[in-house]
């Protein structure tokens, strides 16, 4: 329904909430970007709301912050150089008990798309999620959004007509097996 908020995700289990226990480290980086495990006392950055309606498509929104109470792995993201008070993004994803990483949140302030940040924080979070034991990757990518079709499209994952996993919003099921090849 056009303007309505997503439902939320089915209850977890007691398997999703030990693999959510995983140690995510609190930084991570590549020559290109550093991320940093969001505290709850960070402020909220200026970009945020337009990016919380951008995420999910036309219609819905997706706040960050409910994406914290479902105790997925939150991350700000930020090249080298820029201070840590400016973060130009940010990215969420948790473990699922079938060895997924989930992603459940990916925005980049609009000042900063098409850059490639985005797409440089998915092999870094794919790499830490890897050394905690995910094998695949996997997203729900909302009917309405093309661009993010396509941005999935370009790092590898692929549709998946008919996945098994309920769905939040309408959208496609996107998977991809997770390596540790540096892209």
């Amino acid at each position: 329904m056009a303007g309505s908020r997503p439902t939320q995700p089915p209850a977890q289990t007691s398997s999703d909430l030990a693999l959510l226990s995983a140690p995510w480290p609190a930084h991570l980086r590549s020559q290109q970007l550093l991320l940093r495990r969001r505290t709850t006392d960070d402020p909220s950055p200026d970009w945020l709301p337009e990016a919380e309606h951008a995420v999910p498509g036309a219609g819905n929104t997706c706040p960050l912050l409910d994406r914290a109470q479902a105790a997925d792995a939150i991350y700000w993201l930020r090249p080298p150089g820029v201070p840590a008070t400016e973060p130009l993004g940010a990215c969420a994803a948790r473990l699922t008990s079938d060895g997924d990483l989930l992603w459940t949140w990916l925005a980049v302030d609009t000042r900063w798309r098409a850059y490639g940040f985005g797409g440089a924080a998915v092999p870094i979070i794919e790499r830490a999620a890897l050394r905690l034991g995910a094998t695949t990757g996997r997203v729900l990518v909302p009917a309405s959004n093309g661009i993010g079709l396509y941005f999935w499209l370009r790092l590898g994952y692929r549709p998946l007509p008919g996945a098994p996993w309920p769905k939040r919003f309408d959208g496609t099921w996107m998977r991809r097996t997770i390596t540790d090849r540096a892209r």
